[in-house]
């Protein structure tokens, strides 16, 4: 029961992988670290999906006793995972995206002058 509540984090969060990895082109930095933070939250997320199905031969096979040590080592890892993911995420949120690329125009040849307006003599 406990992976129906994953599958919709792990679409979410594919999602959000295409979205910035599309995104890249327009910002740069903010959208790769965005990109990154899914990934490793997608990570997380299907480390606690395995060990959803790991934890009941867990319980079988070493008791209450190997649980504890275990279960805290895992939830560790956990939230080591979701800490690095979310600060990354909080990255690109704060991250300097690219600049507005300014149209180039092309420049004119050296030497030539520019022309006044119709009616208007340049000054001597």
């Amino acid at each position: 029961m406990g992976l129906l509540f994953i599958i919709p984090m792990v679409i979410l969060l594919v999602l959000g992988i295409v979205l910035t990895a599309r995104a890249r082109a327009e910002h740069g930095r903010a959208a790769t670290f965005g990109m990154v933070g899914c990934i490793v939250l997608l990570l997380g997320a299907i480390l606690q999906g395995a060990w959803q199905v790991i934890l009941p031969s867990i319980v079988q096979s070493g008791g209450f006793a190997i649980f504890g040590v275990v279960n805290a080592v895992v939830g560790f890892v956990f939230v080591v995972v979701d800490l690095v993911g979310t600060g990354f995420l909080i990255g690109g949120v704060v991250a300097r995206r690219n600049p507005p690329q300014a149209p180039q125009y092309p420049q004119a040849p050296q030497g030539w002058q520019q022309q006044p307006p119709p009616g208007q003599w340049p000054s001597r």
